[in-house]
């Protein structure tokens, strides 16, 4: 079962979305040079179809990005209530932030939490404004840390 730490959550939330955002930037310069050649030399309509294909591709990689920056921006927000709710777990125990881990990165009812070597169900009500923990027990007990097998 994985479990991921406060520091994995806050590190992790936008990798994929600067790898794709960087893609596009790359492929929209190659765009925009060949875009430049071909006005250059009309008469060598290979760049013309090399840029079309070029436009073709950067707009299903904008498209892409988009869902995906919507379906980011979800989980940013679900996972910045996930970090108010483990810094408030550790509160409520004494402990530190750091020792506390959960089996999501978004915050849901069902998740398990992880502190002092014992695992507790969390059960919140339907604002996500309040919750108990449930002593629980897991089946698998190969533990993974932030995906680290």
């Amino acid at each position: 079962m994985n479990f991921y730490t406060l520091e994995y959550i806050t590190k992790n939330q936008s990798t994929a979305l600067i790898l794709r955002s960087a893609v596009i930037i790359v492929l929209l310069a190659v765009f925009i040079l060949t875009a430049l050649k071909f006005t250059k030399n009309r008469m060598k309509t290979r760049l013309r179809d090399i840029a079309i294909g070029i436009v073709v591709l950067t707009f299903i990689l904008l498209g892409i990005q988009i869902e995906s920056y919507k379906q980011n921006h979800r989980d940013f927000s679900q996972s910045h209530v996930l970090l108010k709710f483990i810094e408030s777990v550790a509160i409520d125990n004494h402990i530190s932030p750091d020792e506390v881990m959960v089996n999501s990165t978004t915050l849901k009812d069902g998740i398990i939490v992880r502190y002092n070597e014992e695992d507790y169900r969390v059960h919140l009500n339907s604002d996500n404004n309040s919750y108990t923990l449930e002593r629980t027990h897991v089946i698998d007990h190969n533990v993974y840390i932030n995906g680290e097998r």
